[in-house]
């Protein structure tokens, strides 16, 4: 359940896509969580797969947070010549 006082920034499609952005976050000064999608109370697993999750943060930094993914998401490796190979 989201509070009225957090708001969904991101819809992943699980925990594994999620922990790298919600470090990311944390990094940046934001608290975020995951919110689970309904697994039907862990009888099928696999509908965590299927639904999803979403990555909340308080309401108040909301609008930060979407910027930061979107440039997240957006950031390009710089090549370095170590790993240009021969």
């Amino acid at each position: 359940m989201t509070l009225s006082t957090e708001r969904e920034v991101l819809y992943v499609d699980g925990a594994l896509q999620a922990e790298p952005l919600l470090a990311f976050l944390r990094s940046q000064g934001i608290e975020a969580h995951l919110r689970d999608s309904d697994d039907a109370g862990g009888l099928d697993p696999a509908l965590a797969f299927v639904h999803g999750s979403a990555i909340v943060v308080a309401a108040a930094d909301a609008d930060r947070a979407r910027s930061l993914l979107a440039d997240y998401a957006a950031a390009v490796p710089e090549p370095t010549p170590e790993l240009d190979g021969p």
